[in-house]
């Protein structure tokens, strides 16, 4: 009443409201009048409105947004790339193929876009309905003329993910004699992973004549059925339906028929419009088959599985009425009508099948994207003539194979006039002995080795190539000769990773062939390469096929061993072992022990989900304690299997670190590991499982000694499987899941992995790619989830040019665009830019959206910047100036100002190469208007000056004694002789 008060106290001319509307509320629609009113100047009390509140001051500025969505593409824009728009709610466009007269649709399905999908769980997945595949192939239908959809058979289900989105491709072929067409429904995760076949089948012209409508509903003589506790059942059977899929409101039984009412929420309605007969709706349908069941019976609930002569007779939203009835052999016929008995949808079978929660597991999306392995793929090598221009050799390695100057060391090297491009150090072998103490050594060496490197000026543009023999496996079943040095490729992945551009690692098989390819070999584009009988092969990450047999549980009567069981992972795959594998005895294991937080709680719950349980405190990596620890593993009991994954952190970049701090990590991974192989893993009987990292695979920033380790279980387990004895060395991405070792990743930390391609999963994809690896027939496998669409159009690192399309250019290096674009500039447009360049490239890393967020005049420690995050924005500063940047940029210019300014100091003295030969033509073109100048003295005279006013800069910008020379020949030049000088001094005839 208040309000309306105000608002009679002073009118307003010419503003008409309604206060009171029909079918709306009034609450509603009151506000929304009196702030229509107050817009168009109407002052209104609104104190009234809101009893205690007071007024605050808004910013001066204009209100800043940010968006974090992607934007949907407009229909327009789907027009202008020649596409038709389909306004279906699950195909976005649609486009005809000239050759065979076909069609092909395509959508995104994401339980965000889609939110009633997320409400169809089947045995604890998201599962697509099957009925919604029959609305797409009655859509794509409806397209080319067809009123039929003559057969549609399911292959496999979709599964859809938590998150993200799924592609989907609804084809169409062209049409045979009789007008029937071929149809198939495929789907893949992202952009580069392969596609997978969920339905196909064949649709018809001729439509299927609607079943006679029932003229009393419902029909008489049936026997209402009570459908109390229908929906719990369907529970009871995994089918955990949210309300959008519980359409079923009265049902009748009369005889083997079924007849049932059917409605949608009231949240789904308007969307319900866009569909021929909305797939929960139709899904209900498939539920009342539930109802045919005998008293007593409890058949298991079965899904869509394959659909016969099936025709949509008209759209209709919601209510409906189904008749369920007999068909062909095993299968049920179904008739869709309005409330007013009008036929909707007719199917002559419809046949269901059981569905298995393995199947579901084995269908989810990640087991076709996320698991890889990496492989060793021949590459084409420049010629001769690209070779490094001075190749040197550091170290003994008699004789040498090729044309190169050999060194006794890195410190001879300083006094190298010129510098070689390329020098190649060859790892030295350690005598047989002690292999985790000749780990250390060989990973001490090659840590003082890079960090003397980076820290020589005389060694800034020249490439070190770590030359190994015999630390990695190329080749399927090649025995590994040197484990002690495979760290090293550990440790100098993360080292590429800091510092692109300075390291290179090949591996040898000790033949002459390969030793001679050495000189061309490192000349490529290839961070990693392995060399084998001549034949020069570069990593990469390829996919991984799932095994086609189902999981298999392990042997239910062993005792499994778990390293690092009480950590987050650990505890996730303890209680996976057993209610996913069926192991009954479980031997956890880790260094506190009971003492661990929420270690009795986790013993307490296996347990309870019928395991046998010990929670042991036991260093692994002290042999005498894990042999006391196996040798109490009950003989009726024996050990089955070993999943080692336990792992310590001890990050810190490469410069930073230490031969203790190395230690640290390595005693968990090299120690541990070697222990378990020799105590527990000499069985061929005893599974071995270890939990490596993809830092050790691709190298991670900050992470040399994390990589280092892990890079040695990976060939580790390459070296058993060699032995005839099981491994598998699992190379982690990044789980969600937050542990002890990642959760102290911030959240610039995780937006730098992202930039890297590498996207958390969830521990539900984890644990199923665990069951997937550890059927393969690979020693080493890298579960994870990477962002290959994000790569395209980008430069992609070495290791993904095998998985991302159109990825076989490396990346541009020439011409530095940023360079040429500072060329033109004045001084203080200039060095604006350098700063406003700063400041963006330092907001990208951080993960800012706007460069206004960085403070031109703020340290960059204040801005939140470590020394990882420094690396990573010295390195994208280096890349695209085109300089070489120290390690210690951001220490040395500690705020965004001074960094500008260093860069355009250093930029400021090079000569822009690449602007002479654009000179030079322009002052082609000059010369060749000079005749017609000649023959008009007044035109002859300005030209002469303006050609002596330009000289003259010439000479400013070649310096004071050049400036005198210049100034002296202009002053005693005739025109002629000016224009000889431009001939003759700038080249141009």
């Amino acid at each position: 009443d208040g309000v309306l008060t105000a608002m009679a106290a002073e009118s307003v001319a010419g503003t008409l409201v309604s206060a009171l509307r029909k079918d709306r509320a009034e609450e509603e629609t009151l506000l929304t009048a009196v702030a229509s009113l107050y817009v168009a100047g109407q002052d209104v009390d609104w104190s009234v409105f809101f009893p205690g509140a007071g007024r605050v001051d808004l910013p001066t500025y204009a209100f800043q947004r940010e968006r974090y969505w992607a934007r949907t593409t407009a229909k327009g824009d789907l027009r202008a790339h020649g596409l038709v728009t389909t306004d279906h709610p699950l195909l976005g466009a649609a486009t005809w193929l000239a050759d065979t007269g076909g069609v092909v649709f395509s959508g995104r399905l994401s339980l965000t876009e889609q939110p009633w999908l997320a409400e169809h769980v089947v045995l604890g997945s998201v599962l697509f309905p099957g009925t919604a595949f029959l609305e797409l192939a009655v859509r794509a239908g409806d397209e080319v003329g067809c009123a039929t959809v003559e057969e549609l058979t399911l292959a496999a289900p979709l599964v859809l993910p938590d998150r993200g989105d799924v592609r989907l491709q609804v084809s169409v072929g062209g049409a045979g004699d009789d007008g029937g067409r071929p149809i198939t429904v495929h789907s893949r995760p992202d952009d580069e992973a392969p596609w997978t076949l969920h339905a196909g089948g064949r649709l018809g012209t001729a439509a299927r004549p609607p079943e006679p409508g029932l003229a009393a509903w419902p029909p008489a003589g049936a026997e209402p059925v009570d459908l109390t506790g229908f929906y719990d059942a369907y529970a009871e059977r995994g089918f955990d339906y949210g309300p959008a899929f519980r359409g079923v409101t009265a049902a009748w039984r009369l005889g083997d028929d079924v007849f049932a009412d059917l409605a949608l929420p009231a949240d789904q309605q308007a969307e319900a419009t866009r569909f021929g007969v909305h797939p929960a709706l139709l899904d209900a349908a498939v539920q009342s088959a539930a109802l045919r069941e005998k008293p007593g019976e409890r058949s298991a609930a079965g899904l869509p599985f394959s659909w016969t002569d099936v025709t949509l007779h008209a759209a209709c939203a919601s209510p409906v009425r189904i008749r369920l009835g007999g068909g062909d052999p095993g299968g049920i016929s179904l008739a869709v009508t309005d409330t007013a008995g009008r036929p909707v949808l007719t199917a002559g079978s419809l046949v269901l099948r059981e569905v298995s929660a393995a199947q579901l597991r084995e269908a989810r999306p990640v087991h076709h994207d996320a698991l890889f392995r990496l492989g060793w793929t021949p590459v084409e090598l420049p010629g001769t003539a690209a070779e490094p221009a001075v190749l040197a050799v550091a170290g003994a390695w008699p004789p040498v194979p090729f044309d190169a100057t050999v060194y006794s060391g890195l410190d001879d090297l300083r006094s190298a006039d010129p510098a070689p491009a390329v020098v190649v150090v060859p790892v030295p072998s350690l005598p047989a002995g002690d292999l985790a103490a000749n780990v250390r050594a060989a990973t001490t060496w090659a840590l003082e080795l890079i960090q003397h490197w980076l820290a020589e000026d005389a060694c800034a543009g020249t490439k070190l190539v770590f030359a190994t023999t015999g630390a990695v496996q190329a080749g399927s079943g090649e025995p590994l000769g040197d484990l002690a040095t495979a760290p090293i490729w550990g440790l100098v992945r993360s080292a590429q990773a800091e510092h692109p551009g300075r390291f290179q690692l090949v591996d040898l098989d000790g033949t002459d062939a390969s030793a001679a390819a050495l000189a061309r070999a490192v000349a490529a584009d290839e961070p990693q390469l392995a060399i084998r009988g001549g034949e020069v092969r570069a990593a990469r990450l390829g996919r991984v096929e799932p095994p086609a047999e189902p999981p298999a549980g392990w042997d239910e009567h062993t005792t499994v061993l778990v390293t690092g069981a009480t950590g987050t992972i650990g505890r996730s795959v303890a209680r996976h072992l057993v209610t996913g594998r069926g192991v009954r005895h479980l031997l956890l294991v880790s260094r506190r022990g009971t003492g661990a937080p929420g270690a009795e709680q986790l013993v307490a719950e296996l347990a309870g989900l019928g395991a046998e349980v010990r929670l042991a405190a036991c260093d692994v990596a002290d042999r005498a304690a894990l042999a006391t620890l196996l040798a109490e593993v009950p003989p009726e009991h024996p050990l089955g299997a070993v999943v080692h994954a336990a792992g310590t952190l001890d990050d810190g970049v490469v410069t930073s670190l230490t031969p203790q701090r190395f230690d640290t990590v390595l005693r968990s991974k090299v120690d541990a590991a070697l222990n378990l192989h020799e105590l527990a893993g000499a069985d061929e009987r005893v599974a071995f499982v270890l939990f490596s990292s993809i830092a050790g695979t691709s190298g991670s920033a900050g992470q040399a000694n994390y990589a280092a380790g892990n890079a040695f279980l990976d060939a580790l387990a390459a070296h058993r499987r060699t032995l005839g004895l099981p491994a598998v060395s699992l190379a982690w991405g990044l789980w969600d899941e937050r542990s002890e070792m990642t959760g102290k990743l911030a959240g610039t930390d995780r937006s730098r992995m992202a930039r890297g391609g590498l996207v958390p999963m969830s521990t539900e994809d984890g644990l199923a790619l665990f069951d997937l690896a550890v059927r393969t027939e690979y020693p080493t496998l890298v579960p994870a989830r990477l962002d290959l669409a994000g790569r395209r159009g980008e430069p992609v690192p070495a290791l993904l040019r095998g998985l991302v399309r159109g990825a076989a250019r490396p990346a541009r290096t020439e011409p530095v665009p940023v360079r040429h674009e500072l060329a033109g500039l004045p001084g203080a447009e200039r060095e604006q830019r350098l700063l406003e360049l700063v400041c963006a490239e330092a907001a990208a890393v951080l993960g800012h959206a706007d460069a206004k967020a960085i403070e031109a005049g703020r340290g960059f420690l204040a801005l939140g910047f470590d020394s990882l995050t420094a690396v990573e924005l010295r390195n994208r500063l280096g890349a695209l100036t085109g300089l070489r940047l120290p390690a210690t940029l951001l220490f040395d210019y500690p705020s965004p100002k001074p960094l500008a300014k260093h860069l355009g100091d250093e930029l400021g003295g090079e000569r822009d190469t690449a602007a002479v030969p654009s000179l030079a033509e322009e002052l082609g073109r000059v010369e060749s208007l000079l005749p017609a100048v000649a023959a008009d003295e007044t035109a002859r005279a300005a030209v002469a000056r303006r050609l002596q006013d330009l000289l003259s800069k010439l000479g400013e910008a070649a310096g004071e004694d050049a400036d005198m020379q210049v100034t002296e020949k202009i002053d005693t030049a005739s025109d002629d002789e000016i224009f000889e000088f431009i001939d003759n001094e700038l080249g141009i005839s």
